[in-house]
């Protein structure tokens, strides 16, 4: 993603770019916004953005679905707003957020949120007929994160510089709550050790 990203920019003509806005949609922003200021000239605007929703989410309306964006560097403010306008005229939750924080909150949701489905998609846990509201929510959480590509996946993990220490911390949660379960020593029912 981020490689052709950084592809992408470098094919540009750069000639033609003068006093242009310049926009990126990537699901993490600080390569991006790195790279748009090495490959793009002073004169051009950039705006980091991340519409917080996909084919699927957002496939109906984007009523409500959160639009987080950072104006790296904005001259023509007019512009500017008329882009954001973009967006709000269709419902997007309006979040402006810099780059840094979008990165550590992502990581801590959206990355998150990736990686636990894919945690339970390795289990192959399928529908029963006991199934309860919660294992429901897990079964739709495994499809929502399964249809979207593994790409997307690996690049929230490795373009995005919290998403290490998050994966770090779920895999350190989970052995926490094993050694819990099993050094736990409570009263349990007597039907329920036998």
């Amino acid at each position: 993603m981020i490689i052709s990203f950084e592809h992408v920019l470098s094919a540009l003509p750069t000639q033609l770019l003068d006093g242009l806005l310049v926009v990126n949609v990537l699901s993490f922003e600080l390569l991006p916004k790195a790279a748009m200021h090495k490959a793009l000239p002073a004169s051009c605007d950039i705006v980091c953005s991340h519409p917080m929703f996909g084919p699927e989410s957002g496939k109906h309306d984007w009523r409500d679905l959160p639009f987080v964006y950072d104006a790296v560097r904005v001259r023509d403010r007019h512009r500017f707003c008329r882009f954001l306008a973009l967006w709000e005229e269709q419902g997007c939750k309006m979040t402006n957020l810099s780059c840094e924080e979008h990165d550590r909150l992502a990581a801590g949701s959206q990355f998150v949120t990736h990686l636990t489905g894919r945690v339970l998609g390795k289990l192959a846990l399928r529908s029963t007929p006991i199934n309860t509201r919660g294992f429901e929510s897990l079964l739709a959480l495994i499809d929502s994160t399964s249809a979207d590509s593994f790409d997307l996946f690996y690049a929230l993990y490795a373009h995005n510089p919290n998403s290490t220490e998050q994966l770090t911390m779920y895999a350190q949660a989970l052995e926490s709550l094993r050694a819990e379960l099993l050094a736990f020593k409570g009263d349990v029912p007597a039907a329920v050790t036998r």
